[in-house]
């Protein structure tokens, strides 16, 4: 293999993780005939078909399967050794930070991150992913995403993180509603209806839990994936939903709900930005995990 081309790693993983040699080629930036032609030779290389027809895409056989770990892995530390030669300055960098949150934590997050780094990084871009709370690990490991930032339990030791701020839960109704029903106590908490969130995107699931440990049902009416349609939906109905405290005052502040205690005993819980060790000494990625530190840690 002391032959084999370097560059045909990158056209494999970029194949692979987007399952396109169109897309592919988009990504790197080259033409679609330069892509075929690197698989052609990647099959020749590696004696397989590597990718096969799916549909409308493509499918990675099993060596591919077994491949793409060590090739992105792979990809990653000779991109972190080359980056580490250069020393990052803000002012005139224009590189691309890849952010994973939900789109609840975008409502929350992006406005300081926009105060905190316009004025001293006017050329760099934020491109913020909703990343499956399962894939983030792996996505942070492949430098896909430099940042994820939530309630992320689920991360464990794969990655390193630091804790913003705590958090706890708050109920969410309409200012009429909650005129008429006055302090929200445990039986009317069971007796109202409610909205849940339920979201592949975000640790809410830890307030679902929660109920379930304490033995708490309701009368759930509606489920959905998104927050953002919340504020309507709960100042023009009866319906309650339990947020996070700062995002609840956000929308307390949008439209005509209030944010009420739960009348039940829900334990705080850590909201905290994660990271790959891998990466963490690419001047790029340190500058910014320092950066977010500050712009977003609570005094």
């Amino acid at each position: 293999m002391t032959s084999f081309d370097l560059n045909l790693t990158r056209v494999f993983v970029a194949i692979y993780e987007t399952r396109s040699v169109t897309a592919a080629a988009e990504r790197l930036d080259i033409t679609q005939p330069s892509v075929s032609y690197s698989l052609a030779r990647l099959r020749a290389e590696l004696a397989d078909l590597l990718f096969v027809r799916d549909k409308r895409n493509l499918k990675p056989t099993p060596r591919a399967e077994a491949l793409y770990p060590k090739f992105r892995d792979a990809l990653a530390v000779i991109g972190k050794a080359i980056e580490e030669t250069h020393r990052f300055d803000p002012a005139t960098a224009n590189r691309i930070f890849n952010l994973a949150m939900s789109d609840v934590g975008s409502m929350y997050f992006l406005p300081p991150i926009e105060r905190g780094f316009s004025g001293i990084a006017p050329h760099v871009v934020f491109d913020v992913h909703q990343v499956s709370t399962s894939e983030i690990a792996d996505q942070l490991a492949a430098m896909k995403i430099d940042v994820a930032l939530g309630n992320l339990t689920s991360l464990g030791g794969q990655t390193r993180s630091f804790t913003l701020f705590r958090e706890h839960y708050m109920c969410l109704l309409g200012k009429r509603h909650a005129e008429r029903i006055g302090p929200m106590t445990l039986d009317g908490f069971r007796a109202s209806r409610h909205v849940v969130v339920s979201s592949t995107f975000s640790g809410h699931q830890l307030a679902e839990d929660a109920l379930t440990d304490l033995g708490i049902s309701r009368r759930t009416f509606i489920r959905t994936p998104y927050f953002t349609a919340l504020p309507q939906l709960i100042a023009q109905s009866d319906l309650v939903v339990m947020l996070p405290s700062r995002i609840a005052g956000i929308f307390a502040m949008q439209s005509e709900v209030v944010a009420l205690p739960a009348p039940m005993p829900l334990a705080d819980f850590e909201v905290k930005m994660y990271w790959h060790p891998r990466h963490e000494s690419n001047p790029s990625v340190a500058w910014l995990l320092e950066r977010l530190k500050a712009i977003l840690r609570e005094p």
